[in-house]
C-alpha cells in the first residue's frame, strides 16, 4: 500500500513507520495518530505483506500485531532480525492481552517494545517517536532452536543402532553455510529461516535448510544433492 500523503519541511527527516495490523480499523485508527508526528506510514494487512514492505523500502520502526496472518509475529521477527536491511530497527509489537505466551515468543525473536491490546493510539505515537529518535538498535543474537529430539540414556549396557544414537535437531548456526538462493519462480532472494541437521549416524551428516519466499511460499535446499525444492504456500 502507497504511504500515508504528508508535507515535510525542506531538509526535514522523514520517519518511515511500517504498521502491520490485520484489522482494518485499528490500523487506520495508529496510521492517524501517527500522521501528526510527520510520519509517512506504510500499511500492511498480513505478515507476508508486511515482510516484503519492509525489505523493499526500509522503515524507521516497524510496528506489527502478534497474531498476523500467513507470517506470524515472532515469524516475522525472527526474519527481519537475520536480514542486514532490518537486523537494526526498531520493532514494535501488539500483544492481546491475554497472550503473555505471545509477548514472550516476540521478545525472545528480537522485539524491541511489546505493547499490551488495547493500545491507546496516542501512547503508540509517543513510543514511536521514542524509537525513532533513539536510532537503530543494536542488532539480535537469535537462540538456536533447542533439539528436537535427543537419544534416551541406555538403562543397560547394550548395542545401539547408529541411526538411532545420531542426534536431530533443528538449529539456525548450522555447520554447512547456507547459500544465497533466488527463487526458481519470480527470482527474488530467498530469505533463509533455518536448518534441519540429521542422517543415518555422524559419519554420514545431512543438512537441509528452510528457506522463504515471500511471494511463492516455502523451499528446502539439501546439502547433499545440492537442490533446491518447493513446499508450497505457508
Amino acid at each position: 500500500m502507497e504511504p500515508s500523503d504528508t508535507t515535510h519541511a525542506p531538509g526535514s527527516h522523514t520517519v518511515r513507520v511500517l504498521v502491520a495490523e490485520p484489522d482494518a480499523s485499528a490500523r487506520r485508527l495508529y496510521v492517524d495518530a501517527l500522521r501528526p508526528l510527520g510520519c509517512d506510514a506504510i500499511e500492511a494487512a498480513d505478515g507476508r505483506e508486511a515482510l516484503v514492505e519492509a525489505l523493499v523500502r526500509r522503515p524507521s520502526v516497524i510496528v506489527i500485531e502478534s497474531r498476523l496472518p500467513l507470517v506470524n509475529g515472532p515469524a516475522l521477527c525472527e526474519i527481519l532480525r537475520r536480514d542486514s536491511q532490518t537486523c537494526t530497527v526498531p520493532i514494535v509489537v501488539i500483544a492481546p492481552d491475554s497472550g503473555a505466551a505471545d509477548a514472550e515468543r516476540v521478545r525472545r525473536a528480537g522485539a524491541t517494545l511489546v505493547l499490551t491490546k488495547p493500545v491507546a493510539a496516542d501512547r503508540l505515537a509517543l513510543e514511536v517517536q521514542r524509537l525513532s529518535a533513539s536510532g537503530p538498535v543494536a542488532p539480535s543474537v537469535l537462540v538456536p532452536a533447542p533439539a528436537l529430539s535427543e537419544p534416551p540414556p541406555p538403562a543397560r549396557r547394550k548395542r545401539i543402532a547408529n541411526s538411532k544414537a545420531h542426534v536431530r535437531y533443528t538449529t539456525t548456526t548450522p555447520p554447512e553455510v547456507p547459500p544465497a538462493l533466488r527463487c526458481p519462480s519470480c527470482d527474488g532472494p530467498l530469505l533463509y529461516e533455518r536448518s534441519h541437521l540429521g542422517g543415518v549416524n555422524a559419519r554420514q551428516p545431512e543438512q537441509w535448510d528452510d528457506y522463504l519466499c515471500p511471494s511463492c511460499g516455502t523451499f528446502e535446499y539439501r546439502h547433499r544433492t545440492r537442490r533446491l525444492r518447493e513446499l508450497g504456500q505457508r
